[in-house]
């Protein structure tokens, strides 16, 4: 006979289910027992599990801004395109300045990115 007889659906963002799975991982706990042991009140006492824990997320939140931030270049690159395609050689100049300057921006984030996994590795 089943102890726990009430079914509860939750949605969560990508965000919430990325900390979720990768949370219970590393207790060793299904994800069901995770959000149990939550709602009991239990806690996680190593405060450098903690900081690591925050560390993974600021990492994972720069990863996905680098990936969208990549993705609106190559679309960029393809408006650029086709407005030479289509005659509008200065806006396809304007944009051009423009993916030039993302693009820089994405190297930097880029080289922060590893500038905190290398600071984490040498810890």
């Amino acid at each position: 006979m089943r102890v726990r007889n009430n079914k509860v659906n939750v949605f969560l963002s990508d965000d919430e289910k990325f900390i979720l799975k990768r949370d219970s991982l590393k207790l060793n706990l299904s994800q069901s027992e995770y959000i149990r042991n939550l709602i009991i009140g239990y806690e996680v006492k190593n405060s450098k599990i903690k900081e690591e824990i925050k560390t993974n997320i600021d990492k994972y939140i720069i990863e996905k801004a680098l990936k969208t931030l990549e993705e609106n270049i190559n679309c960029l690159i393809k408006v650029k395109n086709k407005f030479h395609y289509l005659g509008y050689f200065e806006n396809e100049h304007a944009i051009g300045t423009k993916i030039e300057s993302l693009k820089i921006q994405n190297s930097e984030i880029k080289e922060y990115l590893s500038s905190i996994t290398n600071n984490k590795d040498n810890a």
